[in-house]
């Protein structure tokens, strides 16, 4: 037999019923030439257990468990089983667009000088909108992860020992990811349609991770790990964040210029004042 073209991986803790979108979103690809490698990360919640148990039965799916460790180490665990040419990093609760694999492989297949290929991502959840990622340049990323972590990328180009660092519990690892990637000058091509789709729930992981304490643990850790690139590209950085700090004052200027918005903004202050 040979191995297939692309390896999904996917890290597992206590997901529950979200599981089940996303297997779905697999098993529909148009692409066919996939595996599956989840990896349980000592999951507990009989729901999340289930499911992972049912899909050890499905075709071209592997389920390996481990301790809980965290998803960068569950995600190395996955990446050292993957066989394909291609990864594609999944989290349990995201999903794909039956066309993610088959408007994505065959850049890879035509590109050699192209290592990544990533999409728009809907935003479902606990947030709406499209997320048009990228730039993918090392100015872009210093300032901020402009990458989903549902991107494919070549297998060729990362050592599982070298793969997403574990000491990113909180949030943050697959930012240092593309963080290395693109340093070695790996180039990036993007695919201008909503192909993964990323949901953001109250209590999860990456939601908790947009608290103060723990987003400042993140950003120290990667003004550390990348001291000299932050030293190097400065400047850029500074003007790419006072550029975004200047378009969402915009933003909010027209969003308070709205009639409705207003209104409501004048009841609450009157309504402030009347209880004071």
């Amino acid at each position: 037999m040979t191995a297939p073209r692309v390896s999904v991986i996917t890290p597992v803790f206590d997901t529950g019923a979200a599981l089940e979108p996303m297997f779905a979103s697999v098993a529909a690809q148009t692409y066919a030439d996939w595996e599956h490698v989840v990896v349980d990360d000592g999951s507990t919640d009989p729901t999340t257990r289930r499911l992972l148990d049912a899909a050890a039965t499905r075709p071209k799916t592997t389920v390996r468990r481990t301790p809980n460790r965290g998803p960068a180490a569950a995600r190395n665990e996955a990446l050292a089983a993957a066989t394909g040419a291609y990864v594609l990093p999944l989290d349990a609760d995201d999903y794909l667009a039956p066309a993610f694999l088959a408007r994505t492989v065959p850049i890879l297949h035509a590109e050699p000088d192209v290592g990544i290929v990533h999409t728009w991502v809907g935003l479902v959840g606990g947030h709406v909108g499209t997320w048009k990622t990228g730039p993918v340049t090392i100015p872009a990323l210093l300032a901020r992860c402009t990458l989903h972590v549902t991107s494919l990328f070549r297998r060729a180009l990362v050592d599982p020992a070298d793969g997403f660092d574990a000491r990113f519990v909180e949030t943050g690892e697959d930012w240092d990811f593309w963080i290395r990637l693109a340093a070695r000058g790996v180039v990036a091509k993007e695919v201008p349609e909503v192909l993964a789709y990323y949901r953001r729930t109250a209590g999860s992981r990456d939601d908790a991770a947009r608290g103060p304490e723990r987003a400042d643990a993140v950003m120290r850790r990667l003004l550390a790990k990348h001291h000299d690139l932050y030293g190097a590209h400065a400047p850029e950085v500074i003007a790419l964040l006072f550029r975004e700090v200047t378009q969402l004052g915009k933003s909010l200027q027209r969003v308070y210029a709205n009639p409705l918005v207003r209104a409501v903004v004048q009841a609450r202050e009157l309504l402030g004042r009347s209880r004071a």
